[in-house]
């Protein structure tokens, strides 16, 4: 049994949230109690409610900001204040490791970790300095570079979220020795095949259900999926749109919805609490993600891993960890990103085919089944466990 600080920097991010990002802290911490670790988390935003079985204590800095600037020096004294408080935790309660999820403006992880001559795991979901720059505001542009090689350099193993991940690491300047990739998962025990759907009054039983589930922004190819759906609800009257989410593409979506006439044909769930969700996929008979295309496709998708558990037939965009995943397999189809006919021609044909879709079915059950968040877990200390050895 491990002692595990788990640290999650970003106020951006509570700890008990609905986004995608939250969902992946909570089932980690959740993944290594699960295999007998104990774990206190060390947090800038706990966030509302949650699970009162994980140990989660917020931690905030006394310096606060009001323009951009301010607020990314206080981000920086925010991760300051967390690493004091993991090397004061480590003389109440010797931990031994630290995960954290690699934010911003934090190295609170590595400092500490060599104060203390424990090992430190830096998990590694998005190139968040190229973003920052290229699509927000960066002021202290300097600072977070440095704060970046800082990981790179500091961590005891960076564990990226894809391929594509792994490879933006090294190209920064991570020994490719320290760089391994581990996906997302599912929790298996929530997400299964013997869920029973949903029943929705604004869905009707005999409906053919498509679905999508995730935030609702421009890089998850919602348009493509609606634009795909108008054409096949044009031959197919049994069709049927269910999206769960919300996001900057919500009112886009409104209004397409009526300018098209499918206002009796798509429901908008909005946010659904995560424990809701396996019911809802469990209604979809084929779902989807529809991502457009990218010169960068680092993601790994939550939302595949649930589809797949589920047992959920699979269209899905031909990019990225995507395609390395499905490939062929007879869980999914893979599509050229962002075209619109094959999406289109691809539900038509899957609605014809109620063999297909079955074999489709179990061969997603298969492959889901493979992805739990334990694994993710198990593999996260065996590596730890590798480096103390070493050390």
């Amino acid at each position: 049994m491990m002692r595990i600080a788990y640290v999650t920097a970003d106020r951006g991010i509570p700890v008990f949230g609905e986004k995608g990002a939250s969902i992946h802290i909570q089932e980690m911490i959740r993944a290594f109690g699960k295999l007998g670790h104990e774990v206190r988390v060390i947090a800038a935003r706990r966030g509302d409610g949650g699970d009162t079985a994980l140990n989660v204590e917020e931690v905030r800095a006394s310096i606060t900001g009001t323009d951009r600037a301010e607020k990314e020096r206080a981000a920086m004294a925010q991760a300051d204040a967390m690493a004091a408080r993991l090397i004061s935790l480590y003389r109440e309660w010797p931990f031994d490791m630290i995960y954290e999820r690699y934010s911003l403006w934090s190295a609170a992880g590595c400092r500490a970790a060599r104060s203390l001559g424990v090992p430190v795991i830096t998990e590694v979901n998005a190139p968040l300095v190229k973003e920052q720059s290229a699509f927000r505001s960066l002021v202290c542009e300097d600072e977070a570079r440095a704060i970046e090689a800082k990981v790179l350099a500091g961590s005891d193993a960076l564990a990226a979220v894809s391929r594509q991940m792994g490879d933006y690491l090294t190209g920064a300047g991570a020994a490719p020795a320290r760089v391994h990739v581990i996906g997302n998962a599912v929790d298996t025990a929530q997400f299964h095949p013997g869920v029973p759907p949903m029943q929705t009054a604004d869905i009707p039983e005999n409906a053919f259900v498509v679905g999508f589930t995730g935030s609702l922004k421009m890089w998850h190819g919602v348009d493509t999926l609606l634009q795909a759906f108008r054409a096949f609800r044009a031959e197919e009257p049994r069709a049927h749109l269910l999206i769960c989410g919300d996001g900057p593409k919500r009112g886009w979506i409104d209004g397409f919805v009526v300018g098209a006439g499918l206002a009796d044909a798509v429901t908008m769930a909005g946010w659904v609490d995560h424990g809701a969700l396996p019911g809802l996929i469990a209604r979809m008979d084929v779902a989807t993600a529809p991502y457009p295309a990218a010169e960068d496709h680092y993601f790994s998708p939550l939302k595949l891993y649930e589809y797949l558990a589920m047992g959920r037939p699979v269209l899905a965009s031909d990019i990225g960890q995507t395609s390395e995943l499905l490939s062929g397999s007879a869980a999914a189809q893979l599509l050229s990103p962002g075209d619109v006919g094959a999406l289109a021609a691809a539900l038509r044909d899957l609605c014809a085919d109620p063999a297909r879709r079955a074999a489709m079915s179990a061969e997603a059950a298969n492959e889901g089944a493979c992805h739990d968040w334990t694994r993710n877990a198990a593999r996260v200390v065996e590596i730890a466990q590798g480096k103390r050895a070493a050390a």
